[in-house]
């Protein structure tokens, strides 16, 4: 829907255009404090079949669901508007891989969510950013790099299986919404679910 309007400015004509356009903004709910478990499961995941009221009927069925997709085509044919993500600020060593230890809390209910009963089946798809200080190439690389690091934490420290999480680097191409490219805000690792 395009909308015109003109105005008469000062004895000029200004002509102002809005174009209206669906959403487009990545949903990221970003976190300054570690989420609980089940906080981040039910963001990510949806709330458990455990949690839901059953109806008062019970039925039997058939289930047409179609086959999973893999975490990698999830992300190959959805767009960031089409998912919910968490953002968590987990911080690095400059110019590095190791995680400082005061983002430990935020991934250790990451891994607690993993492993609870209710998501034990469920992939995670996790994607390193960075702010646009540097160069693309290296943002790139960083990204990709803290962003197995993440994964490795996961598995090393929550015996997670690997073939459950996707580690992918983004670079500075997706800064948050409204936010300055060069903030640190953008320094972030989101969480996606590849279910």
């Amino acid at each position: 829907m395009k909308s015109t309007k003109t105005f008469n400015v000062a004895g000029g004509i200004l002509l102002l255009a809005l174009q209206v356009s669906p959403l487009q903004a990545e949903q990221v709910q970003m976190f300054d404090r570690p989420p609980s478990a089940a906080e981040m499961g039910n963001l990510l995941f949806g709330q458990p079949q455990s949690a839901q009221p059953s109806p008062g009927i019970k039925m039997r069925g058939l289930n047409f669901t179609p086959k999973a997709k893999s975490a990698v085509e999830y992300i190959q044919q959805t767009s960031p508007s089409e998912r919910t993500s968490v953002g968590l600020p987990i911080e690095f060593a400059y110019n590095s891989t190791e995680i400082l230890s005061k983002s430990r809390p935020f991934l250790e209910e990451v891994g607690k969510m993993m492993n609870m009963p209710d998501f034990a089946d469920k992939r995670l798809i996790i994607e390193g950013h960075t702010d646009a200080k540097g160069s693309d190439e290296y943002n790139m690389i960083l990204s990709e790099h803290r962003a197995r690091a993440v994964r490795d934490f996961l598995v090393r420290n929550y015996g997670v299986s690997s073939d459950r999480l996707v580690a992918s680097g983004i670079g500075e191409s997706r800064p948050l919404p409204g936010r300055d490219p060069y903030d640190q805000s953008n320094r972030r690792v989101q969480f996606y679910s590849g279910n």
